[in-house]
Parts: structure tokens; C-alpha cells; sequence
């Protein structure tokens, strides 16, 4: 969080640094921020489900406000890990992101890190459609905040959350005053093409202040960078996000609030992200020093185009009714999300030195063949939460106490379709039959849970919060394979059923030394449910596959210094990781099929900190960071693993530093101008239990990047200039050793140099 100059009155400051929790607010006008007497910017955050100043809550959570968001254009997830201690991201695509919360990865399918828009899941539950990625990346334009929480969340958020949660909290219709903004904006990658992006929001009171309506909208074109000598190409790998936003706010009485909120995004790329490096596909287990090397700069030759798309939809109704004793909550939502990719897999190996365009072509008589995998996943989820919780002041037996209890229930349905295509390499546009075969499951999941938190206050200085969860889920899948050339003759295999249960806990005390200085300790259990796994033709026996579970141990201080112009908060943690969930491999006469299985256990355990100072009127400074260390602690043969490893696409090391100096130029215009420097650590690449295809457990080398921002702007308009990865790095954000072309590797970079303008105005 970027901090702010301001001068606060001092009823202000006290609230801010005294209290649990600001004084509630209307829904239509929340409080949102606070700003004490040095100028560090206090965000509220809802981490706990309750109005806090975020520097007063005793979890690990990053809140960064919408002006912030907006002003540095970070409108993805992967703007935010140089933001967020502890975040990391596994990206072979803009369509395909896996979230890691404090280094919780270790190839599974189902994802360790949840996702939610007010309160409302958007991650499916289970992992029998690749949850881990298909993961809703959605645009940051009309937010008021997001907020990462680091560390087990289960007991507040379901089982999603074993490692963490990533909150998208939107701007609530201000029944008050009518209001928008539009802007617009270019830009261009280095060697690559245009983008752009047009957004704008309205927000329109009516009723006679009992109502309004906001509606938000973006479009963006995002610029691409790599050509493809194969079809002549460039820039092959552009891509656009585009979606809106419509909340509708209504307050019949001064109790009771209805918010109605329909949200809706597309995420469509023109071609993977992957470029051709040197690889190691025919020596995967000797692979040559030069093997990250980049081929032929930023190319990749595939015949046939990579593209995909995700789209995600939510609606839901949240009813907020003020029984004057309690808070009587209820959310019910629907969530939706489609996951479409198409992929060339000719160059994808098989063995050693054979790829499926020569194992699948030879089968056809054709010679070599040219490939294309199909897959697509859906998953439709239904959701309803009640919760009620105390009002803010509570006692008992004289002391402040906080609490809330509510239960929640989840249904999702999820069709998951792959299937490969083969065509003959002279005549690409035509698929050969019979059909090379592929696979169709459905299941579903029912997951049910009650919950609850109490923060006891045992003196005004010293409190102490226990939360508790207990849930169950319930699953089934059935599988139909499709022939005839890979998986033998069409069948449809017997449902699979699994269940399981488990009883989660947290408990977080809070001492205030005094009004700078508070100490927290938290104990919290995560949890991720097991599931069925695909039936496979032939095997009478394929287990399912169990939960897995997380206990942290955290300790966090912050601290206020000099007059409140410095504030740091410094984060010790200890994860244990049980029973983790990893792919597993089952060979068969049709082929290999990955399944999910359970094996060994891991650690994680770092140190994050974020330090913010304001040394004089207008300046800024910033920096956050965390060191971990992630890894077996046993072996994990059926991955490829063995004790003692580092878990895939964690960096030991991750730093930031940003400073800010913003000043008065004419009448009300302020001008700005800030700076960021980021620093990513060594990781590791994934697993593999095959290793004579796939050489497990790359090294990757760290990288450093940097931005710079400046702009002028007042109330009503604004106008900035902005250039991204300053240096032009190439730093590695997902790395295979085979799958290129001509038995080369294939890399995925993070964005070249990007220089982009952007104007802004309100009204």
C-alpha cells in the first residue's frame, strides 16, 4: 500500500488507532479510509467479515485501495505480485494463472488460493477441472479495493482458501450524488504491437436517495510481442479483456438494504504466451548448461494457432437487515466460468526424441501429423450464506466482544472436455478420421458448512479471537472416452463417488503495547477437500483421492514511528502441509492419463515485511518483500520428488521498492512522478514423474524489473505517462523443457518494455 500526505483531525486519529473497528457506516457511503496525522493511508478492510482499519486486523493482509490500482494501471493479477509479500504466480498464459500464497504449490489441480467478489466464491470447490488455473483473473477498473489475505482463511472462507484469498471488493451505489468517469488509454510493447483500453462508470441516484444504480464497463486491447516464422505472423499473442459491471443499491428503510450486482468479463488470447528456448526435449535428463537460452529472440513456429478464453460471471443478492441488536446477513449468488483452449500439441513428446505429431501421424499412415488438443471446462456454482453478526460496541460481562455465526451451502456442476485432433502435415485444415480420440467427464459437488468467530476483550489493550468451521462435501464424476486411435473403443465408465469432512479452527490473540505498537500471534487450519478421480477403461480400481490440510503458525508486529511518518509491519510465519495433493500418472494400454493423488507432506516457513515512510510533505517511500523457504519433507516419488526439494514457482526472494514525490503545479493541478523497482529470487519449475520426457525441477534464474509513472491531475481530470519493465527483462514465468519445435524447449516472459499514456475524467 502506497501511503499519502494528509492532515487528519485528532478525533480521526484516535479512531484509527484505537479502536476495533470504525463506527458503522450506511451501506451506500462505507468507510473506506483514514489517514492519521503522519500521512500513512489506513485502508478498512473486511478480511473478518466485519468493518477494520486493516493495520488493526490480526491476520496478514495486504489491502490496496481502487485510486491506487487504477493511478499504477495494475489491473491484473500479475500486477500485483511486486504489490503483495507472499504472492506468487505460475503463468504460461493470460488465460491460465495458478495463485500462491506463501509458496502452497505443488502441481495439484485444485487450487490453494480462493477467489472472491464480495464475499462471493468464484473458485470451483473441487479440483476435477483444473481449478488451480482456471482461476478468474479479473479486471481491477470501479474497485474500491482488493485485499489478499496470506495464510489459512477456511474457517471464514470454505475450502478454497487452505493458503490464502484474493478479495475483489467493487464500489457500492452512492445513493447520495450522481457521479462517473471515463477514460482511455494506449500503449505499445517493445518490438510489438498497439493496445489500448477505453473504460468508464455511472453512478445514478433515484427513489428520492432510497436507491441508485452503478454501472461500470472496460475494454482492453493488450499489445503483443512474439512472431511466428512458421505462418509469417507477429505479434501473434495479443489479447483483449473486456466486461461490465451493473449494482443496483436499494434502501426502502433505514434497516433494511438490498444490493443486486451482476458482473461479467472475457479474457481472449490470440496465441500462447510461450517463446522457443534451446530445451533439453531429447536429453531431458543430461539437459545442456544453454538450455533457458532463447532460441531466435521472441518467436515460436507452430503450425496451428494457440488461443484460449476465459470467461467468468457472477450474480448475486446480498440483503443486509439491521436488527438494532445484530446484523442479519444474507448472500445468495450464482457463479460461472468457461475455460476454452486450443492448443498445438504436434511438438508435445511423447518419449525422448518422439512427439505426438510422429507417434499420432505414423498411427494415421501419414507421416508426420500435425496435432490440435480441444479442451473445455465449465463450471456452474451456486451459492447461499447467512450469517449474523454482533453490532459494533457489544459487551460482555463488561468487556467488548465481537462475534458472528452464519452457514453457508455450495453447488457445482462442472463438464470438463478434452480431445485430440490429428491432421495430416500437407493438409492442416483437414481432420483425419476416424477421430484420435479424447475424454468428457461431469461431476458435481456439495459442500455444506457452519461457522462462527468470537473476539473477547479481555482489557481494552489485549483481545483475543477464536474461529471455527465445520464442513462436509460430497462429490461424483462419470467419464465418457471418445475413439478410436488413443484411447480404444467409446465407453462410459460407473460414477465415482467421494465424502469427506473436516473441523477447522483459528485462533488469533492482539496486544496493543500502546498506540503505536501492536503484536499478533495467529493459529490457523486450512483445508482442501479430496474428490473422485477420471475413470480410466480397463482399471477396475483408481482411488480417489483425499483432502489435504494446512496448520500455520504466525506471529506479526507493527509498528508506528517517528509522529506516525514511518509505519511497518513485519510477518513471521511456519506452515505445515499434509497429505498434498499432487498429479499422478497411471499408465495404461490407451496411454498415460494424469489423475490427482496425495503424497508426502511440505513446509513453508519466510518472513514478510511492508514498510512505508512519508519523510516530508509530498514524498513517499514504500518497500515489501518476503523470504521464503518452501520444500518437501519427505519423498515424493510418484512426482518425481524428494525430500528437502523447493515446491515449483516460489521465489526465496522477493523485493520492491517504490518512491513517490507529488506536488502542486497551477491552481488545483498536482503533478507526480513514482518509481518502482522489483526484484524476483531463483525458483523452481514443477515436478515430473517423467522424467525421461520431462526433466523435473528447473532451476530458474532471478530477475530485476522496474516502472516509472508521472502525471498531472485535479479533482476532474487526469492525464499520465507510464513505462513498464524499463530494462526490457526476460524474466521466466513458466519454463518446459520439450514442446518446441524441432525438439526445442518452450518459455513463457513476463511483458517487454511497454510505454503507454493514459487520460482520465470525472464528473
Amino acid at each position: 500500500m502506497t501511503p499519502a500526505v494528509a492532515q487528519t483531525p485528532p478525533s480521526q486519529t484516535t479512531a484509527a488507532s484505537n479502536s476495533v473497528a470504525p463506527p458503522a457506516a450506511p451501506p451506500s457511503k462505507p468507510v473506506e479510509k483514514a489517514r492519521n496525522e503522519g500521512g500513512i493511508e489506513a485502508i478498512v478492510v473486511t478480511a473478518n467479515k466485519r468493518r477494520e482499519l486493516q493495520r488493526n486486523v490480526a491476520n496478514s493482509v495486504t489491502a490496496i485501495s481502487g485510486q491506487e490500482l487504477d493511478r499504477k494501471q495494475e489491473v491484473r493479477l500479475q500486477d500485483l505480485v511486486s504489490q503483495v509479500p507472499g504472492l506468487s504466480l505460475e503463468a504460461d498464459d493470460k488465460t491460465a494463472v495458478r495463485i500462491v500464497l506463501r509458496g502452497l504449490n505443488a502441481g495439484g489441480a485444485g487450487t490453494t488460493a480462493g477467489s472472491v467478489l464480495d464475499d462471493v466464491p468464484l473458485n470451483p470447490a473441487g479440483a476435477q477441472n483444473n481449478a488451480a488455473v482456471n482461476t478468474p483473473n479479473l479486471d481491477t477498473y470501479d474497485l474500491q479495493r482488493i485485499e489478499v489475505l496470506r495464510g489459512p482463511q477456511s474457517t471464514l472462507y470454505g475450502a478454497t482458501a487452505e493458503g490464502g484469498l484474493i478479495k475483489y471488493v467493487t464500489n457500492i451505489p452512492d445513493v447520495t450524488k450522481y457521479s462517473g468517469a471515463v477514460e482511455t488509454g494506449v500503449d505499445g510493447a517493445t518490438a510489438g504491437s498497439i493496445g489500448g483500453s477505453t473504460k468508464g462508470f455511472v453512478n445514478v441516484p433515484f427513489w428520492d436517495g432510497k436507491a441508485a444504480i452503478r454501472l461500470s464497463a472496460w475494454n482492453e486491447w493488450i499489445p503483443g510481442y512474439i512472431d511466428n516464422p512458421d505462418t509469417g505472423k507477429s505479434n501473434t499473442n495479443t489479447a483483449q479483456q473486456y466486461g461490465w459491471r451493473a449494482s443496483i443499491l436499494v434502501q426502502p428503510t433505514p434497516d433494511l438494504t438490498v444490493r443486486l450486482t451482476a458482473e461479467r468479463q472475457t479474457l481472449l488470447s490470440d496465441n500462447a504466451d510461450f517463446v522457443q528456448v534451446v530445451g533439453a526435449a531429447l536429453t531431458p535428463q543430461t539437459p545442456p548448461a544453454n538450455q533457458l537460452d532463447l532460441l531466435d529472440g521472441l518467436r515460436n513456429a507452430t503450425v496451428l494457432p494457440n488461443t484460449s478464453q476465459n470467461e467468468s460471471a457472477v450474480y448475486y443478492a446480498n440483503v443486509d437487515y439491521d436488527l438494532h441488536w445484530a446484523n442479519l446477513t444474507s448472500i445468495t449468488s450464482y457463479a460461472y466460468n468457461n475455460f476454452t483452449n486450443f492448443s498445438d500439441a504436434t511438438n508435445t513428446n511423447v518419449a525422448a526424441g518422439l512427439t505426438y505429431g510422429e507417434y499420432l501421424g505414423s498411427s494415421y499412415g501419414v507421416g508426420p501429423g500435425v496435432i490440435d488438443e480441444r479442451q473445455n471446462s465449465n463450471t456452474d456454482k451456486f451459492n447461499q450464506e447467512v450469517r449474523l453478526s454482533s453490532q459494533p460496541g457489544s459487551t460482555l460481562f463488561g468487556h467488548g466482544f465481537d462475534w458472528l455465526g452464519g452457514a453457508f451451502y455450495t453447488h457445482e456442476t462442472v463438464a470438463f472436455l478434452q480431445f485430440l485432433d490429428t491432421r495430416a502435415a500437407s493438409q492442416p485444415g483437414t481432420v483425419l478420421s476416424p477421430p484420435t480420440g479424447g475424454l468428457d467427464l461431469f461431476g458435481q459437488l456439495s459442500e455444506w458448512a457452519v461457522f462462527g468467530q468470537v473476539d473477547y476483550h479481555f482489557l481494552p489493550s489485549f483481545d483475543v479471537a477464536l474461529g471455527g468451521r465445520f464442513e462436509g462435501t460430497s462429490q461424483h464424476s462419470q467419464t465418457s472416452q471418445f475413439c478410436c486411435i488413443l484411447y480404444g473403443p467409446s465407453s462410459v465408465t460407473p460414477t465415482l463417488t467421494s465424502n469427506d469432512h473436516d473441523a477447522l479452527y483459528s485462533i488469533a490473540p492482539r496486544w496493543r503495547l500502546n498506540d503505536n505498537t501492536m503484536i499478533y500471534g495467529r493459529l490457523a487450519t486450512g483445508y482442501r477437500p479430496g474428490g473422485p478421480n477420471i475413470a480410466v477403461a480397463g482399471i477396475t480400481s483408481i482411488p480417489s483421492y483425499g483432502p489435504d490440510r494446512t496448520v500455520n503458525y504466525e506471529v506479526g508486529v507493527r509498528q508506528d514511528l517517528f509522529n506516525k511518518t514511518v509505519a511497518v509491519d513485519i510477518t513471521g510465519y511456519y506452515i505445515d502441509w499434509l497429505n498434498v495433493q499432487v498429479p499422478s500418472i497411471v499408465d495404461t494400454a490407451d496411454g498415460p492419463f494424469t489423475l490427482n493423488g496425495n503424497a508426502a507432506s511440505a513446509v513453508s516457513k519466510g518472513v514478510e515485511w511492508s514498510i512505508n515512510w512519508v519523510p516530508l510533505r509530498g514524498l513517499t517511500l514504500s518497500a515489501v518483500g518476503d523470504y521464503t523457504d518452501t520444500r518437501l519433507t519427505a519423498d515424493a516419488p510418484g512426482i518425481g520428488g524428494a525430500e528437502g526439494d523447493f515446491l515449483p514457482y516460489v521465489p526465496n526472494i522477493s523485493a520492491s521498492v517504490t518512491a513517490e514525490y507529488r506536488w502542486r503545479v497551477y491552481r488545483d493541478y498536482n503533478a507526480y512522478v513514482s518509481g518502482t523497482w522489483s526484484f524476483v529470487g531463483e525458483r523452481y519449475t514443477g515436478f515430473s514423474p517423467t522424467t525421461a520426457v520431462a526433466e523435473s525441477h528447473v532451476l530458474l534464474p532471478s530477475y530485476n524489473t522496474g516502472a516509472i509513472r508521472g502525471g498531472v491531475e485535479n479533482k476532474r481530470y487526469s492525464l499520465e505517462a507510464f513505462i513498464t519493465n524499463i530494462s526490457d527483462e526476460r524474466g521466466i514465468t513458466f519454463y518446459s523443457n520439450s514442446g518446441g519445435a524441432g525438439e526445442t524447449g518452450q518459455a513463457a516472459f513476463i511483458q517487454p518494455r511497454t510505454i503507454g499514456l493514459v487520460g482520465r475524467v470525472k464528473f
